[in-house]
Formats: structure tokens, sequence, C-alpha cells
């Protein structure tokens, strides 16, 4: 397939920019979070009337129950690996929507939109486990609660990316030939 007209390149990759800050945003939150999950913090520990804290129950990852405080880290980082999956998913998915856009050998619309469909819906779950976490923890919009402050950064990453996925599948599935003429020998007459 040939690669699309030039403008339309340029916009997409205006877009795989904005995933890429999107996707440090969030993967700034993701690690705020792992980071005070490690460490117990007062705020990890909140169990409003729950068995386990709000952050242990309902996420992408059950957390191990009955583990031995030494093994803290090991826990967290059962805890959130399926975030840290889907955050590495989508920063292959970045680099290939460059490769997609500028180099007609990765320029292939049904792969590059299948790929980018399973990123897409992967940081969607990914942002609404957040956006829940972080209203699960705040107090208010001026709570200070810094594992909520993790849950919600990495919320706003999320959306970031999944609002430039969605354009993006949407720009790059456009036909590219779009403005070609019909040859004159196949035209009715």
């Amino acid at each position: 397939m040939a690669l699309h007209q030039t403008g339309m390149r340029v916009g997409m990759a205006i877009l795989l920019f904005f995933q890429l800050c999107g996707w440090v945003i969030s993967i700034g939150g993701t690690a705020h979070a792992t980071n005070e999950c490690r460490e117990d913090t007062d705020e990890w520990k909140e169990n409003p009337g729950g068995a386990q804290p709000i952050a242990e129950r309902g996420h992408l990852q059950p957390f191990p129950f009955n583990t031995a405080d030494e093994s803290r880290a090991y826990d967290c980082g059962i805890h959130f690996s399926l975030d840290w999956w889907i955050i590495a998913f989508q920063f292959f998915m970045i680099i290939f929507g460059y490769l997609a856009v500028f180099v007609e050998f990765f320029h292939t619309k049904y792969t590059t939109m299948a790929l980018f469909a399973i990123a897409t819906t992967l940081y969607t779950l990914y942002t609404s486990i957040y956006v829940k976490l972080g209203y699960q923890f705040s107090g208010g919009s001026h709570d200070d609660n810094t594992v909520a402050q993790g849950f919600k950064t990495a919320a706003a990453g999320g959306i970031v990316v999944c609002v430039c996925n969605y354009i993006f599948m949407f720009l790059f599935g456009a036909e590219e030939s779009a403005s070609e003429e019909i040859p004159a020998d196949t035209k009715a007459t």
C-alpha cells in the first residue's frame, strides 16, 4: 500500500507525539502507585470497611494474600505486572505507528489497525481501573492522598493516550488513494 499524503502523515506523527506525552504521564503515575505499594504507606493501607485495602482489590491483577512483609516488593510487582505490560505494549505501538506512517514496508493497514485496536482496548481498561481507584482514594478535588494522586496522574495520561489512539486509527484507516482519478478505460459512459 502507498503511504498517506504528506499532510496526513504529519497529522499522524503529531498524534503519535501526543501519545508519547500521555504515555510518559501514565508511566509516571503508575510508577508512583507502584512505589507507594512497595513502601506500604499509610494511604495505601486505607481500608474503609473492606477486608483488603482499596488498591489491592478490584485491580487488573489480584493482590497476593497472606505474604510476608519482606516479599512486599515482589507482591507489588505481581499486582502491577499487567499495568506495566500494557504500558510497554503501548510504547511498542508508538514506535510501530511511526514506522507505519513513514516506512512503506510497515504501512500495512490491517495489521496496524488491529494492533492499535488491541493497544487501545488494553489502555482503555487500564485507564478505567485507574480512574476508579483515583476516585476511591480521593477525598475531594484538593485531597493530599499521594496514592490517589498517582492513580489520577496515570488515569490522565491514559485518557490522552486513548483519545490519541482513537484519532490515529481514524486517520490511518482513511483511504490513501481518495484523491486519485479513475482511469479513463474504467469510467462508465
